[in-house]
């Protein structure tokens, strides 16, 4: 059986880059009943259990979501869409030059205590893998193997001519 912690722990000293971020989904509170349940639930499923993972995950690490009152959509952001980035050369190097700033940033970002317990939980055999929205790759870099990057990594670019890959960095 696994060991459940029932008490409430202050959030750790901040360490990510820039302020600590003010956004977290509200979501029902966690009780010992809720907790309990979430233990049985993976503990019961035998190792075929798949996380699925979003921007709200990467935020303790200081990597800005797109949805929240301080995302990026608030701050009038757009995603580049396919099209305009193969057609359009000024798009493409609006591109380019965002991508490049960011970059800087999301390389500087460490995995925070959630990426880790996933890492834990695949490494002990309750988890099977990660699906993740994220482009961060801070499932990996937490130790997780079993990542489906559904979005792409942000860490390496590709050719669309040739499809050939390399690193960012």
């Amino acid at each position: 059986a696994a060991a459940v912690h029932r008490g409430t722990a202050p959030l750790p000293a901040w360490s990510g880059p820039g302020p600590r971020p003010c956004f977290a989904p509200v979501g029902a509170p966690v009780t010992a009943d809720r907790l309990e349940l979430l233990v049985d639930i993976v503990s019961g499923a035998g190792g075929r259990l798949a996380c699925l993972t979003g921007a709200g995950l990467s935020t303790e690490s200081g990597v800005p979501d797109y949805r929240s009152p301080q995302g990026s959509y608030s701050k009038g952001h757009r995603p580049m869409r396919h099209q305009d980035f193969v057609r359009d050369p000024t798009s493409r190097a609006r591109y380019w030059a965002r991508s490049l700033g960011g970059w800087r940033f999301f390389d500087a970002a460490r995995p925070n205590a959630a990426h880790r317990a996933l890492a834990a939980l695949e490494r002990h055999g309750f988890v099977s893998g990660v699906v993740t929205q994220n482009v961060d790759r801070l499932h990996q870099r937490a130790g997780g193997r079993n990542v489906l990057d559904l979005h792409g990594r942000n860490d390496e670019v590709a050719c669309l001519g040739c499809r050939r890959t390399r690193p960012r960095a």
